[in-house]
């Protein structure tokens, strides 16, 4: 018995117990007949054509499968002869001599392959347009819209293409691409060695004394050996200032003490780098707190810090 690959389905009329063929059925074969008859319709449902062969082999896998005590060939025939309908003359199954099948059955899956194949129909149109539109959207792409680094047509574009809504998007897209490479000029252009504080211009600063007192003689060597390892006397002298500060509080903290007693320089040039680069992108409002966070962020990521060669970090591809 051939099988087809999709979901088996077939629907069933509420009241089909009380169709006077199916009432003459189990008047002869009881209510067993009822089952068996919803048994062989969803055999006859799994076949491509929903038809069975008038055959011995069909009745003995009949009987395998519902382990019925009908008699299967008789039932069937009487199923075919005998419990027909006086208008259609069509019985419970019908039969040209050489298979059977349920007309009621042919007519519902009939109007079961109509409704998929519009569906599938509709699933297909909706695809083809999909892939239209990721097809025009490819097609627009391929505007030469930024030359070099950051040379953007987008403002021509943006008038030419003013009233196609579909290029709306890309136009949005592309403003928005225009501002990170821009950033990354801005960034490209700052010389680590030449940045001369992590505050804004505005900003007076005030050297927080209280942290010595907060050193005994054993931390002040200790904190002098790490400041040491930092070599912070190639950067500006208010912002060795700073940076010096702000080791010492980390320093100072017995949570983060530990973390920063492998300082060296390269991990200070990382974390400005850092901080550098986030200031393109907005400005930083509590410098200080920020900076901390990035000074831990290099001590974490220490094998990433290492690679800088330590010139190469001051020039930050500035030239």
């Amino acid at each position: 018995m051939a099988n087809k690959k999709d979901t088996y389905y077939f629907s069933h009329d509420s009241n089909a117990l009380s169709d006077p063929k199916i009432l003459a059925m189990r008047c002869d074969y009881g209510f067993e007949s009822y089952g068996l008859y919803w048994a062989i319709i969803e055999l006859l449902r799994n076949e491509a054509t929903y038809k069975l062969p008038l055959h011995k082999n069909t009745y003995r896998a009949i009987k395998m499968q519902t382990g019925t005590t009908i008699d299967v060939e008789s039932y069937i025939n009487d199923c075919i002869n005998e419990y027909t309908d006086n208008e259609t003359g069509n019985g419970l199954f019908n039969t040209d001599g050489k298979s059977f099948w349920s007309a009621s059955l042919l007519r519902r899956m009939e109007k079961y392959e109509t409704l998929k194949e519009k569906r599938s129909q509709a699933a297909n149109a909706r695809w083809n347009k999909e892939k239209k539109e990721e097809k025009e959207e490819k097609e627009t792409k391929k505007c030469k819209c930024i030359k070099g680094i950051c040379k953007s047509n987008a403002n021509a574009y943006k008038g030419k293409y003013k009233c196609k809504a579909n290029l709306k998007k890309l136009y949005a897209k592309l403003c928005k691409l225009n501002k990170s490479k821009s950033n990354k000029i801005k960034l490209n252009k700052i010389k680590l060695n030449n940045i001369k504080t992590i505050y804004p211009s505005n900003h007076i600063y005030k050297e927080n004394k209280k942290l010595d007192e907060m050193l005994d003689e054993m931390d002040k060597i200790e904190f002098q050996r790490i400041v040491g390892n930092c070599n912070l006397i190639r950067l500006n002298p208010q912002l060795c200032i700073e940076i010096t500060e702000i080791i010492k509080e980390i320093f100072i903290n017995p949570d983060t003490r530990e973390a920063i007693e492998g300082i060296n320089e390269r991990n200070v040039m990382y974390a400005l780098k850092k901080f550098a680069e986030a200031n393109t992108k907005t400005q930083i409002q509590i410098p200080k707190s920020y900076f901390k966070k990035c000074i831990l962020s290099a001590m974490q990521q220490t094998e990433l810090s290492n690679q800088y060669d330590i010139d190469t970090i001051y020039e930050m591809e500035g030239n």
